[in-house]
């Protein structure tokens, strides 16, 4: 039997609800204010969510692979993930960028009463890693042969945060959505596990005894799978290291505001001459007494298949 989403459920109820309140309505009230909390950080300007999803957001260079049939069914995001979403959502505002690097935090918000009460809070730091590489290159490569800084990519190091629930239809249907661009100081102080979000290196997570594990097989995407650059896109990266640590399922973790449940980095064309992407996962809520951090590693270059690794860190 299908699942009625609990907006849904909340809209039927709220005509004859008494006025204190059912658990659902509580349970709705208390999601949103945290939600609000979450969107509302510190210099973020809160958007609105509904127009976002709009035109400028659904177009031929977010979806190249979507038909008109697909549309009749549904729309081309409907079943992607939230963490997926975002990405896409931040990459449709944002300017392009060649050398990018992108962390982003999720946590999910699952009423203890009411169950079917759900939400996922997403943050999507991108940072532009164009200007590092150029002053990289500088040190070795005469002025006269050093492209213009337009070539690296010109564009702000920005923060995105998102709140999105399942709705019927949608996985990942958006609620509330906030934006902040991040100074160069801050970005550079930013930790992308384990290194500065402007370090051409990229992180490579604890050295210990990583284990090979099989990529996940997911259906072709209707949004660009693919860069110029022959390797994956972000999204693509993002959805299928998602799919590697959740895609049995997952129970409700417990959301702590402040601390994010799963902290992703994807790098994409940051370090080395060859294109290359590389995504790193921790999941840093587990509910486990023999393991603290589960770690998830996917790496792409050029005209090679991305090869999956994960890594159990034991608790002391």
């Amino acid at each position: 039997m299908k699942t009625i989403h609990w907006l849904y459920a909340y809209a039927l109820l709220s005509t004859c609800a008494p006025a204190a309140g059912t658990p659902l309505q509580q349970a709705m009230a208390q999601l949103d204010a945290t939600a609000r909390e979450f969107v509302q950080a510190a210099h973020h300007t809160q958007l609105d969510a509904d127009s976002l999803a709009d035109s400028r957001y659904y177009t031929a260079a977010t979806f190249p692979n979507a038909t008109p049939a697909h549309s009749a069914i549904a729309l081309p995001d409907a079943g992607l993930d939230a963490l997926t979403r975002a990405v896409l959502l931040v990459d449709a505002y944002e300017a392009p960028l060649p050398h990018v690097r992108y962390r982003i935090e999720y946590s999910m918000n699952v009423s203890p009463d009411v169950p079917e009460a759900r939400q996922d809070y997403v943050e999507v730091r991108r940072y532009n890693l164009g200007p590092a590489r150029r002053a990289d290159l500088q040190a070795s490569t005469p002025a006269n042969h050093l492209a213009d800084p337009q070539e690296f990519g010109v564009g702000p190091h920005v923060s995105w945060r998102f709140v999105m629930s399942p709705v019927m239809g949608f996985q990942a249907a958006l609620t509330h959505a906030s934006r902040t661009e991040i100074p160069d100081s801050q970005a550079q102080a930013d930790d992308c596990l384990g290194v500065s979000c402007l370090a051409l290196a990229d992180p490579t997570g604890p050295e210990r005894g990583w284990q090979a594990v099989p990529s996940p097989q997911l259906e072709p995407a209707l949004y660009a799978e693919r860069s110029n650059w022959g390797v994956a896109t972000p999204a693509r990266v993002m959805q299928e290291l998602w799919s590697s640590i959740a895609g049995q399922g997952m129970d409700p973790l417990p959301y702590q505001p402040g601390q994010a449940a799963f902290q992703f980095v994807i790098s994409s064309n940051t370090d080395g001459q060859q294109a290359a992407v590389v995504g790193l996962a921790r999941q840093s809520v587990v509910l486990d007494s023999a393991v603290s951090e589960i770690w998830t590693q996917r790496f792409e270059a050029e005209q090679t298949p991305p090869d999956f690794s994960t890594l159990l860190v034991p608790r002391r």
